[in-house]
């Protein structure tokens, strides 16, 4: 929470000549009335939604089951015969199932729900202290790191806030994105019971990599049974606006996180999920991220561009390729030609000198210990 927020306060406080506390506490307020606003109004058209289903299941299982049975006679292969129907009344039965679980453990659902908000008041409080005291915690936290083991920590510092901080803002986005998208398409085309199938599009792209393809179920089924003459332009607009999201946008938003090899991204969600369920699954890859960059670090001497001071960065390529870099690069906000010698006096203070080695090659000055 911290992470996201850090984005709007900054921004905040480049516009607002005010103290930081109360820019931050100004940014959870507006962002808690805006949160509590689409909860309360999403929930309550989902419930109403769920409720005219409910209502008018009847007539909808009825067109369910006449679609079910135009697809059987179309899916027929010789004496290979889909049984959909059958695979239907499975599905119902089992969801009838766990309706009635949820009821007779509604006690304990409501005792979990109050636990849970209870959690959620206090990650709000932490998060709040942490951006509000970031400028004294973090000088706190470097003094105690040794100092031959500085450059690790700035390392470390710099990959966390943008593995963890470009993560989440991507995931948001992309799920606003969805739920945009599917609402915009299902109005065009009359699909009933948009805000459910939208809300849970939208839920399903926050799970990374499995998360585009799932977010397109809801609304393709919702077009497939209740609006069956639409179901083939509906699919075809989604699946060609969501190609280009996750191709082309995506990898845009996740450059701030240290991007990653799709076979990372995989290894850090099974990883994730196998550890730490839900919570492992989401957080995984930007922990994959972190440890990708000291791996890097302390085998190859490479670390990815974003990892970088701002005043470090090779401006000729992408933020997530791969650069060599030099020890003093990684700690010092200098350029890489800028070698800083730090020595102590008798008195115990710190000296610092800087020699400069003009360096250039045939396209012009270049950061020597820099190279993509």
């Amino acid at each position: 929470l911290a992470f996201v927020m850090s984005s709007l306060v900054a921004g905040l406080e480049e516009r607002i000549d005010l103290p930081r506390p109360v820019i931050v506490v100004g940014s959870y307020l507006l962002a808690l009335v805006v949160f509590g606003f689409v909860v309360f109004y999403t929930g309550a058209a989902i419930t109403q939604q769920v409720a005219d289903l409910a209502r008018n299941y009847p007539d909808t299982e009825r067109d369910i089951l006449r679609v079910l049975a135009d697809w059987e006679r179309g899916l027929q292969f010789g004496r290979l015969q889909i049984d959909l129907t059958e695979l239907y009344a499975g599905a119902v039965t089992g969801l009838e199932q766990i309706g009635s679980d949820i009821v007779e453990q509604a006690q304990a659902i409501a005792g979990v729900t109050i636990a849970t908000l209870g959690s959620l008041l206090l990650i709000i409080v932490i998060s709040l202290y942490m951006l509000m005291d970031s400028a004294r915690i973090l000088p706190r936290l470097r003094a105690a790191v040794p100092r031959r083991y500085r450059d690790e920590a700035d390392l470390f510092e710099r990959s966390i806030v943008r593995a963890f901080g470009g993560f989440l803002r991507a995931q948001l986005i992309l799920a606003v994105m969805q739920a945009l998208l599917v609402a915009i398409v299902g109005t065009l085309f009359g699909i009933p019971y948009l805000f459910l199938w939208g809300t849970i599009s939208a839920l399903a792209m926050l799970i990374p990599f499995f998360g585009p393809p799932l977010a397109l179920l809801p609304p393709v089924a919702g077009a497939v049974l209740f609006s069956g003459s639409a179901a083939i332009p509906v699919t075809i607009i989604l699946f060609v606006v969501q190609t280009v999201i996750v191709n082309w946008l995506q990898p845009r938003l996740m450059r701030g996180a240290l991007g990653l090899h799709p076979i990372l991204v995989l290894v850090g969600l099974l990883l994730g999920a196998q550890v730490a369920g839900v919570w492992g699954a989401l957080f995984g890859i930007p922990v994959i991220a972190v440890l990708w960059v000291f791996i890097s670090y302390a085998v190859f001497r490479t670390v990815p561009n974003a990892a970088l001071p701002e005043t470090e960065r090779l401006s000729d390529v992408d933020e997530h390729v791969m650069v060599s870099v030099a020890r003093e690069q990684v700690g010092d906000e200098t350029h890489p030609h800028i070698h800083v010698t730090r020595t102590r006096r008798p008195d115990g203070s710190e000296q610092v000198e800087l020699k400069m080695t003009d360096r250039e090659t045939d396209e012009g000055p270049r950061p020597s210990g820099a190279e993509g």
